[in-house]
């Protein structure tokens, strides 16, 4: 990340590109992320697909003019069709088109949102998105904001288990019931903890969270307390070596009261928002420590650390 950071700006694993109402059948989006011109775009069948962005004829943007034909695109500039596989299909007034195409990118479509996989060695996904709200009917319907902010994924993901600025920065007050257990468990870390957020009344109130990641680019927080089940989903993707697209999606199972289901879905985004506009200042203006100083009041960052670099292949 242009030396603020040591590490690669973009890791290995899913990452969010758009939502999945984002994007309707035949519409075809330009999109950067992940340092890459991309085009994505949903097939005549409904399929979502991402293209590296430009034709390999002439270069023009696929994404700029580009239709949608059957599984592929076909290009604005000459006209050159390529199928669902990025490979050329057919080209004008030619009986043999050349074998050249563009990167197909594996995609998967999940959790309301749209994903592609990225490895720097070119290696195919290792790992599935973790399927959630599988009985979507009985959830209340997406909300989503989103952010663009300069820092890096790995930093994300590490203030999940920073707990020294919870009270500092989010003005916690320390929880009844002092639980904080971390696992990391292949591409997840998993953190059960309880929090005790202020935001909401002066004395604070308590819940039990646990927080899944999966891979780099996904995190979601459940809080699940008798009646209550709640989501917060998160995806975090690099723009370039500088930014991060960040978009917090939550939804709850609606309970039989619409107006008490709306309020606390209300009240749970706007503390959700609060607390992360909170980190911002701090993320865009910090430096990246490779040996800090910790502290027994310091969550498990090192450890952490030595779990995040299995993201970077090839990276030494």
């Amino acid at each position: 990340m242009a030396g603020r950071y040591p590490f690669p700006a973009v890791p290995d694993g899913w990452f969010g590109v758009a939502g999945s109402d984002d994007v309707a059948v035949r519409q075809v989006m330009p999109v950067h992320l992940l340092d890459t011109e991309l085009v994505l775009f949903r097939d005549d069948s409904g399929v979502a697909r991402v293209f590296d962005a430009y034709c390999p004829h002439l270069g023009a943007h696929l994404g700029v003019g580009g239709t949608v034909c059957g599984d592929g695109l076909t290009c604005p500039f000459h006209g050159w069709r390529l199928a669902g596989d990025g490979s050329v299909a057919e080209v004008p007034k030619v009986a043999r088109p050349p074998k050249v195409g563009t990167r197909a990118w594996d995609v998967c479509e999940a959790n309301g949102r749209v994903f592609v996989w990225h490895h720097a060695g070119g290696l195919g996904p290792r790992y599935d998105v973790t399927p959630y709200r599988t009985d979507g009917e009985s959830w209340t319907p997406w909300r989503v904001d989103t952010y663009r902010v300069r820092v890096h994924v790995q930093e994300l993901t590490e203030n999940i288990i920073d707990r020294a600025h919870f009270v500092v920065v989010h003005d916690m007050v320390e929880p009844d019931v002092d639980r904080f257990d971390v696992r990391f468990e292949d591409h997840s870390m998993v953190v059960d903890q309880h929090v005790k957020v202020t935001a909401v009344v002066e004395g604070g109130v308590e819940v039990k969270t646990r927080t899944t990641t999966c891979g780099p680019g996904i995190v979601a927080v459940e809080v699940k307390d008798g009646e209550l089940d709640m989501l917060t989903y998160i995806t975090q993707t690099p723009v370039d070596d500088e930014f991060t697209d960040i978009t917090i999606c939550f939804s709850m199972r609606a309970l039989d009261d619409e107006v008490v289901t709306a309020s606390i879905s209300e009240l749970n985004a706007k503390t959700t928002n609060l607390q992360f506009a909170q980190d911002i200042a701090i993320w865009e203006n910090k430096i990246y420590r490779e040996k800090p100083i910790l502290t027994q009041a310091d969550g498990p960052v090192a450890e952490y650390r030595r779990w995040f670099r299995q993201f970077y292949s090839g990276w030494t």
